[in-house]
Parts: C-alpha cells; structure tokens; sequence
C-alpha cells in the first residue's frame, strides 16, 4: 500500500507542477504543420485537392478502371490491369474517401453553425460525389457509422447496403439543391477555398443536379430523373463546358496535373485495344487528340492487361499530349457532355424521342469542343453509326451509350461503371489475368485486406458472394445476366 500511495504522491506533485509551470504545454506540443481542423474554406480546399489527387492519379484511373473499361492500359508493370492488385494501394484508396468526408462533415458543420448554407451545399454535394465513388468501387461499405470513431468511438463501423447508401445520397442532393436556392446573403460565401468553382454558387448547384442525374440514371430511376428534369428553373443543369465541374490544376509542385506529373521519367501507359479499334472503325476525328502514333505513323492499342510479351512498347500508342503532357490540366469530375447523354437516355425512356435527339446531339458536339474537333462535328454526325434514328449499326440507345463511352475519357471510376451498368462495348476480362474462368472484366475492386483484420465482423456479410476478389457479386444497379 505504501508504494501505491508513494506513486500516486508522485504524480500528482508531477502534475502540479506541470500544470503551473508550463501553461502553454498544449500549444508547445501541437504540430502547427499537421493541424486537427481550420478554417471552413480551407477545409473544403483540401478536401476538393485531395479528391483530384487521390482518385485522378495513375493509380486509381490510368492502371486500374481505364484498363477494366478499354481506353488506356499498362505496357510495362502490368499488374492491376490483369487484377494482381497490390493491398497497399487499395488500403490506402479505401482510407483516402474516409479523410475527405472527415474534412466535409467539419465544413457541413463549420456552414451550420455560422448559417452559410452555400457552403453546406458545397459540401454536401462534394460529400456524395465521393460516396458515389467509393460505392461503385466496392458495393456495401460503411456509411451511417463511418465517420463516429471521434464522437462515438466506434472502430468497427457496420457496412451499409449499397442501394440504401444511394438512396440517402439522393436525399442529400435534394437537400444540398434546396440550399442553394436560399437567397444570397453576406454569410453565404466559399472563400478561397472553392478551388472548383472560385466561389461561385450557381454553378455549384448544377453539379448536384447533374450529379442527381448521375445516380438516377445509374439506377434507372425514372421518378428522379423526371423530377430534375421537368423543372429547370428548380434544378438547373450545366448550359456548356464552361460550367462542367473539373478542377483546374495550378501546374506547379506539388500540384500538377496527375496524368502528366506520373508522365515524368515515366512510361507505364499506353492506349487499349479496345478504345483505338472503336474509333478507328468510327474514323472518329478526334482520335489524334486523345491518341499520339507509333514511330510507325499508325495508331495502335495494347490489349488490356495482356501478358508481358503480348506486344512490343514502341509498336503501341501513347496518350495524346492534352490529356497526359500538360502539368496545368484539367480533372474531370463530372462533364457537360455527360450530363446531356444522361438526358438523351433519360427522354428515350420517357418516350420524348425529338427532346432526346436534341440532347444526343448536344453531348457529341460538346465533346467535340472540348477536344478542339468542332469543325469535323457535321460530317461525323451523317455515319450511320452516329446519326440519330439511323439503325443500321447501332440502335439510338447504344449510341448514346458508345458515345458517352468516348466522352468519358479520363473519368475512369464513372466510364468502369458506365460499362458494367450498359454492358457496352463489351469488355471481357484481361487475356492475362491472374485469374481464369472469368467473362467479363472486374464486377467490382477488392475490399482492403485490412478491413478483414480490423473490421472483420462488420465486412463479412458485405464480403459474402464475392468470387477471386473482383467477381461473383455485382453491384446493385449492374443488372446484366449471363456474366461471371
């Protein structure tokens, strides 16, 4: 007893005299480069940052959902683009989603309590576009209880089914689009920190009902979509590129374009199969914007995820400079001409077949723009394989669906999903996959090994059904058959 009593003596005189003699102890041992929270607009800075280089990078776009899609895949270290998948990566991408909401939910509450309801809008619709994200990547995940291990200490958050996350997510957009109408007021201000959209509201509202349009159509949601639809004066939508939402990168260390940062001492890439025999058939004109030719003056895709000396490197096409060779370029989070190919899908099944035609035409001509090839668009648009209403090679709806395909360039995550939801083109699985038996390419990515160490009775029940990591479950909205 007396040792006891000794140490207890002990660290209470200790902690007398640290508490008088040095006052400021918690600020002296606080690391002023890694802070726990700040400013709102700083917040929502890192937050739309981190979202660019963490999910626009080689590792999450150029190895992996671009390869599983058929635009670009690996020529040198194939291994994610034959599902050899290295469980650090993954860790690190499933970990990434969660510090961006971490940082969102302190803006949504930094917006609350000083009534700024543009930025809570803000940040409620950057909050679902991740989500989104994160659920097409990987299906059930957690969700309700995700973000309580500070407030709620709970490390072993239950995974969420993934129509019921998409479901709340739509109630989130509805309520973020209701927030944006509220008048302006001095207290509605982003500051500094919209790298997005440089503190312009109005267009950040036309990213959440575009955003809308996204989930609904991924879903097939008929009422959603009408709902958006039928009201622009509500919902309104992008009028052009220039309101698309993509983040314009500085260009200098340490924020440069990540396609064209990895282009540095690099060269892992080339174009896929799939993506130069489609728009060589097309005779697409903007194929020698997206596609640079081999030292042979032809253009020339590598099979995706093909073994190693399935081909030779200088016999395959690199990535167009706009899109690999510029440090000051662009992210695509979400497009204008993807949001008018969901419109166009959206009126040909509402039975609006003239209001769908306008809406096809509108996202092929703004594709066209982006990529400086508008005075090719009038010939391009008489081919039979592109004209509306002309089925002698595709029917309107696969045409939609083949030129949202091309559009999508360097939006891996969304062109993955695009593909697994239409089923077109059809994209088998990689001839060198590390795994057979397999007819289709990835349903989904891997959990993190770690979530099966530190969470496993949470992930079990999400984890059921899933075949060589990457099959045997699909998502939700994927409702092809005859696939494995």
């Amino acid at each position: 007893m007396k040792r006891k009593y000794f140490n207890i003596t002990l660290v209470l005189t200790a902690l007398i005299f640290i508490s008088s003699c040095t006052k400021d102890w918690e600020e002296m041992n606080t690391d002023p480069n890694n802070p726990t929270d700040g400013p709102m607009t700083n917040l929502l800075a890192n937050a739309i940052a981190t979202t660019g280089l963490s999910f626009y990078d080689s590792w999450n776009q150029m190895n992996s959902s671009l390869s599983y899609a058929g635009h670009i895949t690996k020529i040198a270290y194939i291994d994610e683009a034959r599902y050899n998948f290295r469980p650090g990566v993954l860790e690190t991408d499933f970990r990434n989603y969660y510090y961006i909401q971490q940082d969102l939910l302190k803006v949504i509450g930094k917006a609350q309590a000083t009534e700024n309801k543009y930025a809570e809008a803000a940040a409620l619709t950057l909050s679902v576009y991740n989500w989104q994200q994160a659920v097409d990547k990987w299906g059930d995940i957690p969700y309700s209880e995700a973000l309580t291990a500070e407030t709620e200490a709970n490390l072993t958050p239950a995974y969420d089914d993934a129509a019921a996350i998409y479901a709340d997510l739509l109630t989130k957009l509805e309520y973020a689009n209701t927030l944006f109408n509220s008048p302006p007021s001095a207290l509605n201000v982003l500051g500094a920190g919209d790298f997005l959209y440089g503190n312009d509201a109005d267009k950040w509202q036309k990213f959440c009902n575009a955003l809308h349009l996204r989930l609904a159509i991924r879903t097939q949601n008929v009422a959603e979509l009408n709902k958006v639809l039928a009201a622009p004066a509500t919902y309104p939508l992008f009028n052009d590129n220039s309101e698309e939402a993509k983040l314009h990168w500085p260009g200098v260390a340490p924020y440069k374009e990540p396609w064209a940062n990895d282009n540095d001492g690099r060269d892992d890439h080339g174009m896929a199969k799939t993506f130069i025999d489609m728009m060589l058939a097309l005779a697409d004109p903007r194929l020698p914007v997206y596609a640079e030719k081999t030292s042979a003056g032809i253009y020339n895709g590598a099979p995706e995820g093909a073994p190693n000396n399935a081909f030779n490197v200088n016999d395959i096409s690199r990535i167009g400079t706009k899109y690999r060779n510029d440090y000051a370029g662009y992210s695509y989070f979400l497009r204008f001409s993807e949001q008018e190919f969901i419109k166009a899908e959206a009126y040909l099944l509402a039975g609006n077949a003239s209001a769908a035609k306008a809406a096809y035409e509108s996202g092929v001509a703004a594709s066209f723009e982006e990529t400086g090839m508008t005075s090719s668009l009038a010939a391009y648009m008489t081919k039979a394989e592109v004209a509306w209403d002309n089925n002698t090679v595709y029917n309107n709806k696969t045409k939609i669906w083949l030129q949202k395909w091309i559009a999508l360039f360097k939006q891996g995550q969304e062109l993955w999903a695009e593909n697994r939801r239409t089923d077109f083109p059809v994209m088998p699985a990689a001839i060198g996959s590390v795994f057979s038996g397999h007819n289709r390419q990835p349903f989904r990515e891997p959990y993190p090994n770690n979530e099966f160490t530190l969470n496993g009775a949470s992930i079990a029940p999400a984890a059921a059904g899933i075949v060589d990591y990457y099959w045997g479950k699909q998502l939700f909205w994927d409702k092809r058959t005859g696939v494995n």
